[in-house]
Formats: C-alpha cells, structure tokens, sequence
C-alpha cells in the first residue's frame, strides 16, 4: 500500500468514527480502545461497517471490528484488506 493510500485510509476511518459515529474527534486516536473508551455497540458497528465499504471499499464484519481492539488495530485491518485487494 502506497503511502498516500495509508494516509487515506487514517483520515476516513478517524473521520467515520468522529462524524458518522458522531464521537468526540479528540478522543478518536490510534490507541482508544473501540468499545471501552469511544463506547462502540452493536449499532454504531453497523453504521462503521456501512461507512466503511462505502468510503474505503473494505467490507468488514461487525465481528471484525469487535474483534479490533483499538482504532490502530482496525486501521490495521482495513489497511491490510486493501493490500490484498492490491489497493
């Protein structure tokens, strides 16, 4: 993945979880936690799995991201599905 992919991959996902998830921007970092600190549910994980394919083209599971432990991990996670994808 291309630096600039990477970036474009940071920036949408912060920007998903700070405006379409309605959070806090400051407290939307690499290292909060998705369900102990930005207090992600069920529900706010289907509106990031729709945001998601639908800005970044990566089709997650709600589990994945559960499964995601911090906003670094699930970066990580889409990152990597575009590799694949060779994106």
């Amino acid at each position: 993945m291309t630096e600039p992919a990477a970036d474009r991959v940071h920036s949408e996902l912060r920007d998903i979880l700070a405006n379409d998830l309605d959070l806090s921007p400051e407290h939307v970092t690499g290292s909060a936690r998705l369900v102990d600190d930005l207090g992600l549910d069920s529900v706010a994980v289907a509106i990031g799995v729709v945001a998601i394919e639908e800005r970044l083209g990566v089709a997650l599971t709600e589990r994945e991201i559960f499964e995601s432990a911090s906003v670094a991990d699930l970066e990580q996670v889409i990152r990597s599905r575009l590799a694949v994808a060779g994106r």
